[in-house]
């Protein structure tokens, strides 16, 4: 379906915003001023969106919006309230809107960070549906990022980009293997042969070590992962865990879709806070205390998983057996060039 265009004064007054309406999009982009914006902006928009339907059909709102402002300066002097310099694109939830800036010479980082955005605004709806009176429910953080890099790794390629191959070729250890390996290395070191073993089998010399994944799910891991200078090694373990839970096999469907809504719709169900007694606790106002299930609840309801030990353990086997199948392939496609 082709677009619409039309020429409508934003309000604020003081843009012209080009409108396209696209399916469920309504995008509104400001003319540049001088170049060339990018070509074909709202069919990359609505293929990314239909990416994101094969995924996660069950959270897609009836329409989304867009705003696309021509430059990065023009970006951050209308959405200075919201907006960090750093920032590329962001999702608004006061307005529930995607806002970003053009780029003609990166058209490929800009669908990128359309998908993680617009995959925000997803989890946004999914835990706050638009118009609804409850109180805010705030997503898990490590959940609501680690589907957004999902989602924009898979805006790359069908199989999964940048994010993907990491996962293969970076050498992952657990928390539990870092201090081992600081023991080792205190006596002595690994002998001959396990070193040989890691070079047979490695193909990058990068090293990242996962926390304990009872510490990541807590709602402050990524301030402590900012604070330490580890944002990079945060953002591939949400990825690694939102990945094996939903599309743990490199297809370009998941193969869990039914098991991770149902881990999402169980953490965005509220539910009175009780006491012993299995009496509602109340506030200082005299209301019910609403509570979601914990992570641990929720992996049961959803996976069937004891605990979140057992999870992390089923974790760490399937990701030896998919690093194992990634690195053989890329071995063989080097001997094969």
């Amino acid at each position: 379906m082709m677009g619409t265009f039309c020429l409508a004064q934003n309000k604020t007054g003081d843009i012209k915003w080009i409108d396209s309406n696209l399916g469920g999009f309504q995008i509104k982009i400001e003319p540049h001023t001088r170049g060339m914006m990018t070509s074909n902006l709202a069919m990359q928009f609505n293929g990314v969106f239909q990416m994101l339907r094969q995924n996660v059909d069950w959270m897609i709102p009836s329409k989304v919006s867009v705003e696309v402002y021509q430059d990065k300066k023009s970006f951050l002097m209308h959405n200075r309230d919201i907006a960090e310099d750093w920032s590329g694109a962001l999702f608004d939830p006061e307005r529930n809107i995607i806002v970003m800036y053009d780029e003609p010479k990166r058209p490929k980082q800009m669908m990128k960070k359309f998908a993680h955005e617009l995959t925000h605004l997803f989890v946004e709806n999914t835990f706050n549906p638009p118009n609804s009176k409850a109180p805010r429910k705030e997503p898990p953080v490590w959940l609501n990022e680690g589907v957004a890099v999902n989602m924009e790794d898979l805006a790359q390629t069908p199989k999964g980009g940048v994010w993907n191959r990491d996962l293969i070729v970076i050498n992952i250890f657990s928390g539990g293997e870092h201090e081992v390996l600081k023991a080792r290395k205190q006596t002595g070191g690994l002998t001959h042969k396990e070193k040989e073993g890691l070079r047979k089998f490695a193909v990058s010399d990068k090293i990242v070590f996962f926390q304990n994944f009872a510490d990541f799910v807590e709602p402050d891991s990524y301030d402590k992962a900012l604070a330490a200078g580890k944002v990079d090694d945060w953002y591939l373990q949400a990825y690694a865990m939102v990945r094996f839970l939903f599309r743990p096999d490199n297809s370009t469907t998941p193969s869990k879709r039914m098991q991770f809504k149902q881990l999402m719709e169980t953490l965005a169900k509220y539910s009175p806070k009780k006491d012993k007694s299995g009496r509602p606790v109340l506030s200082a106002d005299g209301k019910k205390i609403m509570v979601r299930p914990s992570i641990e609840e929720a992996l049961k309801i959803a996976y069937k998983y004891q605990n979140i030990l057992a999870f992390e353990e089923d974790f760490w086997h399937w990701l030896t057996v998919y690093q194992t199948i990634g690195r053989k392939k890329i071995k063989n496609d080097l001997k094969g060039k």
